[in-house]
This record gives C-alpha cells, structure tokens and sequence, in this order.
C-alpha cells in the first residue's frame, strides 16, 4: 500500500495534477504482491462544475431549468482533457466534445457564447 502512494503520488505530480483534484485509478494487483496502475483524468462533471463555478450538481438531472452555461471553447478544453486518457486516445476530438455536451445537458449546463453585457 505504502509503495502505491509513493508512486502515485510520484505519477500525478509528473502529470501535473494538482492536489485533493478526483482521480479515477484502474489498479491491477498480480498474485506475486506487485501492481500496476493507469491514472485516469478527473470526471467529466467535475470539470464542468469547475469551468462554471458550480459548488454541487444539479438535484433534479435533465432539469429544464439551466443551472449554468458554458462556452465551446470550454468544452473543448475539456474534451482535449479526456482525450488524454488510455482508452480514448483513438477517438477523435469532436465525438469526445460531444460527449462532454451530452454531460453538461444532463446536468442542466447550456453550450452557448458568453453572454454580452450591456
């Protein structure tokens, strides 16, 4: 367990991860007591509720009031983001922004320009 830590800890400031951001982790322990694992990037919602300043999602999902909106440019931050994991490296960048899209529109996040102030 101690090893672990000591590695991950290692691995997530290679990264460039900062500190107390969630992490997904897939872990494989061998018979022979040794382990890899593969850090994944922090969950599409908590990104976000990052980018729009949301403190917690959304009570009612799919609601029809918007909770908050967010620009495409954001969303494709975000998408370049989740890119970067091992099991998406092969998709193309405009389906994993889809994907962030479907996500903000069951949080009740709309995808739009910034609005102009008056």
């Amino acid at each position: 367990m101690a090893d672990f830590c000591k590695q991950f800890n290692e691995k997530t400031n290679t990264l460039g991860y900062e500190r107390d951001l969630p992490l997904a982790v897939r872990l494989t322990a061998l018979s022979d007591r040794s382990f890899t694992f593969v850090v994944k990037s922090p969950p599409t919602a908590f990104l976000i509720k990052r980018v729009i300043g949301m403190k917690k999602g959304p009570t009612n999902p799919d609601a029809a009031v918007a909770s908050g909106f967010i620009t495409p440019e954001a969303v494709l931050e975000i998408a370049r983001i989740k890119k970067e994991d091992a099991n998406r490296w092969h998709l193309p960048l405009e389906g994993i922004a889809r994907s962030v899209v479907g996500t903000c529109r069951s949080m009740g996040v709309q995808v739009r320009e910034e609005e102009a102030h008056a």
